[in-house]
């Protein structure tokens, strides 16, 4: 179970960018290699969504949230001018609201949304990709 990822990407739909959590625990290879794979978007894509499914997410020990935390600071100029925003899929009431307050506590450097299904967070990309089309176009 060790050399499992923490995660993995699919960019086969770039703007796109689609993350699941596997539900391994992070250790220091899997968690660096996750890091290394969100910092390598901005070399697919110029603007991009990402859409993260939490749904197995397990629970982040505080030396992995701290390196998260640098990362995010370290990218975070990038971040706001690549993501167009962040789309966070928790099924739970409880995992929902757990992400609402880190973010209010330490905002991320895109918008980010919290949605309870894949449906929701598809609908929610499109109209943002939508958005970001007009945007292009004036």
């Amino acid at each position: 179970m060790e050399n499992q990822p923490y995660a993995v990407f699919d960019y086969s739909e770039l703007p796109l960018v689609q993350g699941k959590m596997t539900g391994a625990e992070a250790n220091d290879a899997n968690f660096a290699a996750y890091l290394e794979e969100i910092n390598s978007i901005s070399m697919k894509a110029e603007r991009y969504i990402s859409i993260l499914d939490m749904t197995k997410a397990s629970y982040l020990a505080a030396k992995y949230r701290i390196m998260q935390g640098k990362y995010l600071e370290e990218n975070n100029e990038r971040i706001q001018k690549q993501a167009i925003a962040i789309i966070f899929i928790a099924p739970s009431f409880l995992h929902r609201t757990l992400l609402k307050g880190v973010f209010f506590i330490k905002p991320y450097p895109s918008p980010v949304f919290i949605v309870s299904s894949k449906e929701e967070a598809q609908k929610k990309a499109q109209e943002l990709l939508e958005e970001e089309q007009t945007k292009l176009n004036i």
